[in-house]
């Protein structure tokens, strides 16, 4: 009976011990998560999408500077994520794997920051640095909230809301001096902003139950009800960004790639298995191949906004 017993608590003991994601076993998309560099694609190309679609000089210092801006970013949000999590818990393979290599990060962080700087004193008009500047000192505000103070987003539950739409700001800002003033070109913006909101809301869903066990804030964690109706949303933004496109022709490419990125968001949550509850539930081995799921569905939402790819595979054409 004892015999029985200490192996039932063994059993108990190992499901709650925390998983410990393996990056060997990560598939090449995953890959560009882990090293923060697919928001950056997703920032550059669809700079490339609105400079083509409203005929705005694309000037390859300030691509250069957003791209290289938006890593740095990423890099330092990663690095603040990670330094604050509970080590004796379950946690996500890109913030294992920034916790694995802190000092390279440090240095990665160091050297992008003075790349980008050279960059952007030697490329950038002053008009363009000085709303890239108000834009980044935002996305520092962000971080302080979001990290030292992140008990903030408990009274404010708008963190993927902020995400977006920063990262809209930002991408657009390196369109500066020539960002035409039209209603469509607005528009344009919002419903890109919207999409970016809903990469982040559909990631918090995801990962619910790892910023639950982590006791981490986030729209899913604070309005699950909310975050469960992102497939519908990200439908709801497809549709209308599908009237926009046949209302305003003239930037239709930019509403067409807003919506179909938005319904492979939707896919994507539709072919989600996080099933609430059960995440703590499962055998180890079960549990490791879900949880990489959980890794590679989070990369994929980045990825599925690399629609302007193909706008530009037809341009050439």
């Amino acid at each position: 009976m004892k015999t029985q017993q200490a192996d039932s608590l063994g059993r108990d003991a190992a499901l709650r011990r925390p998983r410990i994601p393996r990056p060997r076993d990560a598939v090449p998309t995953v890959w560009l998560n882990l090293v923060c560099l697919d928001a950056p694609l997703v920032a550059i190309v669809w700079l490339w999408l609105f400079a083509r679609t409203f005929q705005v000089l694309f000037q390859i210092g300030n691509g250069l500077a957003l791209f290289l801006t938006a890593w740095l970013i990423y890099l330092a949000d990663r690095f603040a994520d990670s330094s604050t999590l509970k080590p004796d818990l379950p946690r996500s393979l890109r913030q294992d794997f920034c916790l694995q290599h802190r000092e390279l990060w440090i240095v990665m962080i160091a050297l992008v920051a003075g790349f980008d700087a050279y960059v952007i004193w030697r490329t950038t008009a002053l008009q363009t640095f000085l709303a890239g500047a108000v834009v980044g000192l935002v996305a520092v505000i962000y971080l302080v909230l979001n990290h030292p103070l992140g008990l903030v987003w408990r009274s404010l539950p708008a963190k993927e809301l902020a995400i977006g739409v920063l990262f809209a700001l930002g991408t657009i800002v390196a369109l500066l001096p020539g960002i035409p003033t039209t209603g469509s070109f607005g528009i344009a913006i919002l419903t890109f902003a919207a999409l970016c909101s809903l990469n982040c809301a559909s990631i918090a869903a995801w990962e619910r139950e790892l910023d639950r066990a982590q006791r981490k804030v986030s729209l899913a964690t604070r309005h699950p009800r909310v975050a469960q109706q992102g497939r519908n949303f990200c439908v709801i933004l497809a549709l209308t960004a599908f009237v926009l496109a046949d209302v305003f022709r003239s930037a239709a490419s930019v509403f067409i790639c807003v919506a179909i990125s938005a319904l492979l968001l939707a896919w994507l949550d539709t072919s989600s298995d996080v099933k609430e509850g059960r995440f703590f539930n499962r055998p180890r081995r079960l549990e490791n191949r879900r949880s990489l799921g959980i890794d590679q569905r989070t990369a994929l939402a980045d990825l599925v906004l690399l629609t302007p790819i193909a706008a530009l595979i037809v341009t050439a054409l």
